[in-house]
């Protein structure tokens, strides 16, 4: 059998002095330093966004035949959506009268009512807005050499 010695040293004994530090260190200033991208890097991995595309504008083309289409342009004109009605083969009765019906929806919807042929006109909601160049261009041009 084996006689185990009495372990003669405490934890005090095994501590050295010289592991540990009683004195601060005195404090020493930083320098900071700003640092600036590398301008060959960021052309290098340049990110690329898409640019933004304005949205397309539909036109809705209306050729009346009776009074009952003017559900339609009513329809669509609250969509926002612009319409076009060409009276050319309207007869006179029914024009006038789709015309006065025109007139108060664009009033009481805020919009425009612009004339861009011989008896063909534009409704335009109040979302859209027609350029004076693109009014211009319908007026010389026409409007059937447009499509």
């Amino acid at each position: 059998m084996v006689e185990e010695e009495p372990y003669e040293h405490t934890y005090e004994d095994l501590t050295d002095e010289r592991d540990y530090d009683d004195d601060f260190d005195e404090v020493r200033t930083v320098r900071k330093i700003t640092r600036y991208p590398d301008l060959d890097r960021a052309r290098k991995t340049a990110s690329i966004h898409s640019v933004p595309q304005p949205p397309q504008v539909r036109v809705h083309i209306v050729e009346p035949r009776n009074f009952n289409d003017c559900q339609q342009i009513a329809d669509k004109y609250k969509e926002n959506i612009p319409v076009i009605i060409n009276l050319q083969l309207s007869d006179a009765d029914l024009s006038k009268r789709l015309i006065d019906f025109a007139s108060g929806l664009t009033y009481a919807l805020d919009g425009g009512m612009q004339k861009v042929a011989d008896r063909v006109f534009l409704l335009t909601p109040n979302n859209v807005d027609v350029s004076a160049e693109e009014r211009r261009r319908l007026l010389e041009k026409g409007f059937f050499n447009q499509f």
